[in-house]
């Protein structure tokens, strides 16, 4: 849950023009979700008149301006793979003006009683059709601090840096979605990339209550596995006491996991969530691994405005 990255270039041949995708990708923001809102008025516009009166009807009672304010308090590995845990308590933060979203702390979960959960950070929706969306992102990521950790101490430091992030969502059923998302550090500090693919399902408890089920697999190519749970030849012996361990790409972890929303009243909801994650191959074989199956929970109560 808490960790970070450092950078051995070893995929620059590859992460450049990934990283340059990204960045174009995202400079394209606002042409490609005006042209995608473009399409999908023509497309309403072909349908019959009491199709397009009834989705009218539905965006009228919605407000194009939602907002999330609140906080969560979760305890989790210090570290991907620790054996030690922390507690932590941060702001949740949710603020939707389609097509753009800004989300931290989860609150783009909770922006809508459904399976659109946006990205964390700042995302824009490039284009949706019936069932299926995509989207596109940019977030910061705090890299990792080993101070005094007598793990991680040592180790070089993981540089901040910002991600950029394509994802596409399908709904299968109207409880189900599956997503597929790739995660860039654009400012080649170490970061690398990460695939993810999640299957979630949502259970409707009441009207006011529900549950989500989630599954999910991880890939990290070289770059981010080699910050993440390598120790380089500049530290092993000398300032860490680890050895040498320099793991390629592959699969990182798997996790699952159970989440609770429910809406106290119009506008306060009360959120809690368990996961468990496994990491697998290279990343569970390294000297970082001393808990390779982990858990974290948090709790948190958010307000929600202008639905």
């Amino acid at each position: 849950m808490y960790g970070g990255a450092a950078n051995n270039g070893c995929m620059k041949p590859i992460a450049l023009p990934l990283r340059t995708f990204c960045c174009a990708a995202l400079l394209a923001l606002p042409a490609l979700a005006a042209q995608a809102q473009e399409v999908m008025g023509k497309e309403i516009a072909a349908q019959p008149v009491h199709q397009t009166q009834d989705r009218a009807a539905r965006k009228a009672e919605e407000s194009p301006f939602t907002w999330v304010l609140g906080v969560s308090a979760g305890n989790g590995p210090v570290f991907p793979g620790s054996d030690r845990r922390g507690n932590g308590i941060r702001p949740v933060l949710g603020l939707r003006f389609d097509p753009y979203t800004l989300s931290s702390g989860g609150g783009g979960s909770l922006l809508d009683f459904d399976l659109d959960a946006r990205d964390s950070g700042v995302t824009a929706r490039l284009f949706q059709v019936d069932g299926f969306r995509l989207n596109a992102s940019l977030r910061l990521d705090g890299g990792r601090d080993g101070g005094d950790d007598e793990v991680l101490g040592g180790l070089p430091d993981i540089d901040r840096t910002v991600r950029g992030r394509i994802s596409a969502v399908y709904d299968v059923s109207r409880h189900a979605s599956g997503r597929l998302s790739y995660s860039q550090d654009l400012l080649d500090k170490g970061g690398g990339g990460v695939l993810n693919a999640t299957l979630q399902y949502e259970y409707q408890i009441t009207p006011a209550t529900e549950l989500m089920f989630t599954a999910g697999m991880n890939w990290a190519n070289r770059t981010y596995m080699r910050s993440y749970f390598g120790v380089p030849a500049s530290a092993a012996g000398i300032t860490s006491p680890l050895p040498l361990y320099e793991p390629s790409g592959g699969v990182m972890n798997t996790e699952m996991g159970v989440s609770l929303k429910t809406a106290v009243t119009d506008n306060w909801i009360f959120t809690a969530g368990v996961g468990l994650s496994q990491l697998r191959g290279e990343a569970r074989r390294s000297p970082l691994a001393l808990k390779p199956n982990n858990y974290s929970v948090s709790v948190g109560l958010a307000y929600r405005c202008c639905r």
